[in-house]
This record gives structure tokens, C-alpha cells and sequence, in this order.
């Protein structure tokens, strides 16, 4: 995992999650090698809703690189529950993902993705520094 730039502050961390607030006007999660529980997964996520509205930010770097294969359940309730809703009350707009070293889990964050309101610009990059650039020319 990356340590945090210096124009990033940090909100959370578990033993799934780091999520930092970078200067640039987006939210950083970057995903650790633990897999976590269902319950550790969305508590992450609920977490990263909070920053949204605390930063007042739509956008996110979400670091896959590391990150095990999430259980389907939780990729069902990201597109079915979790995106919509801070679409609606966070202003979600745009997800940059930087891309798992796993073939598997890239198909889940691609399959996740699929099923996003259109109001969420989603796209997939091979690294940070790609990531970074189209945040920051959004």
C-alpha cells in the first residue's frame, strides 16, 4: 500500500480501508490486502458516504490494486443500494478505479460499474497518477 501524500488528510482506516481526503478534491480509498467481513466491507463504505458529505466531494480514487475479490453480496448491494443512494445524497459523480492485479476482481469492480445511475461517471485506470489526472480535469 501507498502511504498518504502530503496533500491528503486521513478520515478512516479499518482492516479493509484507508480513506484520506486529498487536497485535489477527492476522496482516496485505498483497499487493503484483507478481504474483511461483509459487515467490515459496508461499514467502509458507509464511511466513505460520511467523507462525501463531510468534504463535500462527489469524487473518489478507489485503489484496488491489492484488494481480494469482494463477496457478491456486497458487489449486489454497492449497485443496487449503496451507489444510488450517494448519487442522490452526496452528490456522487465521479469513481476513478485504479485497477486490481487480479483478473477476478477487476471483472467484479467492471460488473459493479455496469449498473451505475448515469448521473456517476466510472473509470477504470492502470494507475494512481492516470486516476489522478482525469479527477483533477473534472
Amino acid at each position: 500500500m501507498s502511504p498518504s501524500s502530503p496533500s491528503e488528510t486521513t478520515y478512516f482506516s479499518n482492516p479493509v480501508l484507508n480513506l484520506s481526503y486529498d487536497a485535489a478534491g477527492y476522496l482516496r480509498l485505498r483497499w487493503t490486502r484483507t478481504g474483511g467481513t461483509e459487515a467490515e466491507l459496508r461499514a467502509a463504505y458507509q464511511q466513505v458516504k460520511q467523507a462525501m458529505r463531510h468534504f463535500r466531494t462527489g469524487k473518489t480514487m478507489s485503489i484496488h490494486q491489492q484488494r481480494p475479490l469482494i463477496p457478491v453480496a456486497v458487489q449486489q448491494w454497492l449497485s443496487t443500494e449503496w451507489i444510488p443512494s450517494c448519487v442522490r445524497e452526496a452528490g456522487y459523480s465521479h469513481c476513478a478505479i485504479v485497477e486490481s492485479d487480479n483478473p477476478m476482481a477487476r471483472l467484479a469492480s467492471q460488473a459493479v460499474s455496469l449498473g451505475t445511475p448515469a448521473a456517476l461517471a466510472f473509470r477504470h485506470f492502470p494507475t494512481e497518477t492516470a486516476a489522478d489526472n482525469w479527477l483533477r480535469a473534472k
